[in-house]
This record gives structure tokens, sequence and C-alpha cells, in this order.
């Protein structure tokens, strides 16, 4: 446990102090060893001096795993890419969506070889429809680089796949790409993308709906690419979203069926040593039909971890057990440190590993049906109660009714897994297989309408907002809670208490402030303005179109009011006539907390007495012709040339600077 929490402040260090750690650990080695040498009490400063000289050292590791695996591929602008397609093409509304390797630039006669991820979208056709994982292909465009777009409370876009080492995209349309017909080197990966194609394929030869196909494939291959916008929302509204991402419950399952059908193996020494391998050798094919995505790979590991601990002759502890697969994993991958499922994953599994055995033992029933949906439900509450503080940062919810869900949905999904197995081991057996897929389609249905009833309840999800400080305080808090439950000390009581105060009292001041809150934000999103005006929990929202539920610009909306906890916000479109004890708006012109704006029309056709202070997307002829009355000018895109400005005016452009905001 100690060495792990050593190499992962080494992991942290390396990314957010990136200059600072190799002079950092000198310092502290030094230090460690002044204080060695002034201690009086030898048997004290030897065992100190060790422990902490081998801590320092996993420190030191993992600042330099992190950086070894961080370095970035050289980037080449120029010249013919040969690439290789690494995953199965997603659909998108304009375009295909893979990942490239690009395994050599071609730039005149010489050839360079390379190893560099790029993301690409390919224009929709036909050839672009038929490319599958493991072919080549030749192209010209540069790749460029990838950049978030600013706003606030954004995905970081750029930060996730910069941990799955991309960089670069490129939009690849018919004309600007050409197939080779070299097949590249031989990869595992790639092999287990084709192999999740093959049985793709398998599971749509047979009569299943849209919705059961794709939830189907993602319970059973990880493949969550085709799942419907609104199904998604209904699996994470009913607290379901976790069993379509194919992670450690989904080899859990696969473990418990193991462990109970090979039972008799480990009544022997030898048997044991065979249970061992036939295990982790089916956890790890499992992984990867399931095209060996990260989180499969975590959880086979984990588990692959506990299966040897389990049967060496050396008792393990089941931390230590956990502690250890995390180690490995951050040694191979120290990225996944800071990937939401890796931390959900851990915190979730020592959640139920430390408190669902005391939760269980409240009650007990002499039914075993009552029995054992007591140990589900408690199972449930531990992983929930662990991960609270993960999945109030990530997602901003929570499912009221998750309790009910997984008394119904795990259940379903041990038996689904199994099946879906079954049905693509034996679907070269005619009568069989149309049974099994009868069976497993009618399963998926009735689950699907289970959670649209859950989700239609009345409270079914609370929304929440927490900062990082949040989550830090809150985790200390269970953990403090956890030493109070194991020791039983009435100091660590005190201090759960204490821990929770602060929280609260953090809570109160971040809601006093929001009511005083006052600020304009103009988002940087490509095919409209659209300007937030903030005045505490008030909101309005201005834009030069209707906004329907689907668009970018609606989520951007969301995250803020979210996040800043506001009230539900007024839509309004930038020709509306509105006013309001906080907000004036009429054709464009805006008076908003004693600011006056121009939104999308000329500043010159406002009186001088009201000149704008601030422009956006507006006509900057208009602007130009009263120079130095506006205190801004922002812009939604570079349509309109710098040269156009007077040198005394602020132009703030949004795609290159991202989102305008002005808080006062």
């Amino acid at each position: 446990m100690r060495l792990v929490t050593a190499l992962s402040l080494g992991i942290v260090l390396g990314k957010f102090l990136p200059e600072m750690p190799v002079v950092l650990i000198i310092l502290l080695i030094i230090l460690t060893t002044v204080a060695f040498l002034v201690n009086r009490k030898i048997s004290f400063r030897v065992n100190s001096f060790f422990g902490m000289l081998i801590h320092l050292i996993f420190v030191g590791i993992g600042i330099t795993v992190f950086t070894v695996y961080n370095q970035k591929p050289v980037f080449y602008n120029r010249g013919v890419f040969y690439a290789e397609i690494l995953e199965i093409l997603q659909e998108k509304p304009n375009s295909y969506q893979s990942v490239l390797s690009v395994r050599a630039v071609k730039n005149g006669k010489s050839v360079v070889e390379t190893d560099e991820k790029v993301m690409a979208y390919f224009g929709k056709n036909e050839n672009a429809q038929k490319l599958e994982p493991g072919e080549t292909i030749l192209f010209r465009k540069i790749p460029q680089l990838i950049k978030n777009r600013g706003n606030p409370f954004e995905f970081d876009y750029q930060g996730y796949l910069a941990g799955r080492k991309i960089y670069r995209q490129v939009y690849l349309p018919d004309e600007s790409w050409e197939k080779t017909d070299r097949r590249a080197k031989f990869a595992f990966s790639v092999l287990a993308e084709r192999t999740r194609l093959y049985f793709l394929r398998v599971y749509e030869k047979y009569d299943f709906g849209e919705d059961e196909l794709h939830v189907l494939s993602a319970l059973t291959l990880g493949y969550k690419r085709g799942l419907d916008p609104e199904i998604k929302r209904i699996f994470s509204s009913a607290g379901a979203m976790h069993v379509l991402a194919v992670s450690g419950l989904h080899v859990g399952i696969v473990f418990l069926v193991l462990s109970f059908l090979l039972r008799f193996l480990t009544l022997h020494k030898t048997g044991r040593v065979i249970y061992v391998f036939i295990v982790i050798l089916a956890l790890w094919c499992f992984a990867f039909i399931t095209g060996l995505s990260p989180s499969v790979q975590r959880a086979a590991t984990m588990f692959s971890f506990v299966v040897v601990g389990e049967n060496i002759k050396r008792q393990s502890s089941i931390y230590n057990t956990l502690a250890s697969s995390a180690f490995f994993l951050l040694l191979l991958n120290p990225n996944n440190l800071f990937e939401a499922g890796f931390q959900l994953s851990y915190a979730a599994v020592f959640g139920i590993v430390f408190l669902q055995p005391k939760l269980v033992q409240l009650f007990h029933f002499k039914e075993k049906v009552f029995q054992y949906g007591w140990e589900l439900l408690t199972v449930s509450v531990a992983a929930q109660v662990a991960t609270f503080p993960l999945t109030a940062f990530y997602f901003g919810q929570f499912p009221s009714y998750f309790w009910l869900t997984n008394l119904v949905v795990i259940p379903a999904v041990m038996f689904l897994i199994p099946l879906g197995l079954t049905l693509l081991i034996f679907h070269w057996v005619p009568v069989l297989s149309e049974l099994l897929a009868g069976v497993a389609g009618c399963t998926v249905n009735t689950v699907i309408r289970f959670l649209r009833l859950v989700e239609e309840m009345p409270w079914s999800v609370a929304e929440f907002s927490m900062s990082v400080s949040g989550v830090v305080i809150l985790t200390a808090a269970l953990f403090a809670l956890s030493f109070f439950m194991e020791t039983k000390l009435k100091k660590y009581f005190k201090l759960t208490l204490l821990i929770f105060a602060v929280f609260a009292a953090f809570s109160f001041i971040a809601g006093v402030t929001g009511f005083t809150r006052k600020e304009i934000i103009v988002y940087n999103q490509p095919d409209f303005a659209l300007a937030h005006f903030i005045n505490g929990k008030k909101n309005y929202v201005v834009s030069d179109r209707e906004l329907n539920e689907a668009t970018f610009a609606l989520n951007l909306i969301q995250n803020t009011v979210q996040k800043m906890r506001l009230e539900e916000p007024v839509f309004l479109v930038s020709i509306d006539n509105f006013h309001d004890s906080f907000f004036y708006l009429k054709n464009g012109r805006i008076v908003f907390n004693g600011k006056v704006i121009a939104f999308k029309v000329a500043p010159g056709s406002f009186p001088e007495t009201a000149s704008p202070e601030i422009a956006i997307d507006s006509d900057f002829n208009g602007v130009a012709g009263r120079r130095g009355k506006a205190a801004g000018v922002i812009v939604s895109s570079e349509r309109y040339s710098e040269n156009h400005m007077a040198e005394d005016f602020n132009v703030f452009y949004l795609n290159k600077e991202g989102a305008f905001r002005k808080k006062w």
C-alpha cells in the first residue's frame, strides 16, 4: 500500500510539476540523510532513513515512468503518411471516426519510420465504410494539434486523448486518401479489434432490435459506440451506466462463473495450479474479444492478481493484492492514475471489500432469496458510498434508485454475459443459436423497459456539483469514517465530524458566493454567437437562433448551470424583446447590470450617450466609426480581418483565446 502511494505521488509530481520533481527529490534525499546523521536514537534513525529512502526512490520511479511514457512523438508536417487503422470505424453524423497509427512518412525520396497515433475522421462514403482494423492507407493531409475550445467546465478532450497518446487529428475526405494492399506488422491489439468486429457481425445476423443489439454488444463485447444517446441517458439516470462499460463487474462475473465451475480443482495442490492457469487464461480471452480496452485490461489484471493471491500458500491481504495490481498497472501506464475509470474501479472494489461485510452483518434473513437480495443490495450501497465523491465530480449527478436498479440489473447481467458468450461460441449451430439469441434479446428488452420505468420515477436523479477540493475533503471524511469503523476509536469519529463540518462550511461559502456572482460568458462554439449572462442564481442565454435539445451549444449551457448551481436559464434569441429587474434585451441591444452590450448589431446604431462597452460578433465597421467608445470587441470567428480594427480597440478572438468571460 505504501509503495503504490509513493509511486502515485511521483506520477502526480511528474504531471503537475514537470520541472521541479528532480530537484525536489534530491532535496528530500539530502534532508533525509541529514536527519539520519543528527538523530540520536540509532535504531529509530536507521529504520526511518531506509524507510524514507525507499519511499523517495519509488517517488522518483513514478516521476521517471510518467516522463518516459508521455514523451511525444515527432510531429511531421509534410509528406505522404503511411498509416494503419487501429479501431473499428464509428459512425458520426458527418463522418466515420477511427484511430490511425502512422508507421512511416515519405518526404521526397526519403522514408522515415515513426510511431504516432492520430484521430482520423473520414468523409462519409462507401470506401471509408469498408475500412477495417489492420488495413493501411496513404494520405497527404497534415494532422492538426488537438485543442480544447476553452469553454468553462468543458470536458478536457485534449487531455483525455493525450492520456491515450493521441495529440493530433485529421479530416480525410474521399479524394484525400487511398487504401493500400499492404498489411501492417502484427499487433495483438489490432487482432483483438478484428476479433471483436467478427463477433459484432455475428450478433448482427440475428433478429435483434437496434437497442437490444447495441446493449448486448456493450455488455459482452465492450462495444459502446453504437449506443443511442437516449439509451445512455436512461441507463445513467437509473444508475446502471456502469454495466455498459466492460470493466470490473463483467470480468468479476466471468471470474465467479469460472470459480463455480472449477471449484473442484482447488481441492489439491496440483489442481490449484491448473485452476489459476485456466482462470487467468479465460479472463484474458474475455479481455481479448472485448478489444483489449484499457478498462477491461485493468479489470483482468486486478482479478489475475486476486486469483494468484488467493491460491498461493502464504496468506495475502486482499488490500495488498489490490494495491499490487494497481502498482503493476501504473508502472505499465502511469496515465491510468488520472482516468476516471481507474479511480472508480479501485474505489468501488475497496468499498465493497471493506464496507460490504460490515453492512451485510446488520441483518440476516432465513430465506435464501431474501438473504441473496440483501447481500446484493449491500454490495451496491458499498460501491456507491465509496465512489460518491468521484461520481459527483465527474458526472454531476447521483441516481437515487441505484439500489432498486441493481437488484434487477446485476442478476440480469450475470445471466446475459454467459448467455451472450455461449451464443458467440455456438453461433454455427442453427437451432440452438436462434434460441439463445431469442432469450438474450427478450432479456435485454426487459431490462431496458425496467430502466425506463425507474428513470420516469420522481426524483430519479439528484444533481450535484463538486470541485476537486470537495472531492479531497469528502474522500478524507470517508477514510476517517473507515478508520473509526475498523478501530472503534473515538478520535477517528471526531475527525470524521470535523472533516464533514469543513465540507459543510466550504459548501455554505460557495453557496453564498454564488448569490453575489455577476458574469458574462461568450462561448467559443462554431455555429453561431452564444452568450450567457449570470446574476446570482438567475441567468439568461442569448443566441442568434433557437437552440434545440441536441446541440453542442445546449451542452455548454447545461454544464455551466450545473457547476454554478444556477436556476433554469431564460433562453432568448437576439431579435427578441425582453426585460425584467436584471436584464433588458431589444433587437440585439442589451443592458445587463449597468453594462451596455451590442449583440450582432452595429454599435453605431446606439446613441452616443449609451455606447456599448462590449460588442458580441457585431459589425466592426460600426465599431470603427466610434473609436474609443467600446471597452472590448468579441468575435466568434476569424472571418473579420484584424486590419479592419482601429488600433485602440481590444479584439478578443474566441477561436484563438477560448470563451470570453467578464466578472465584476
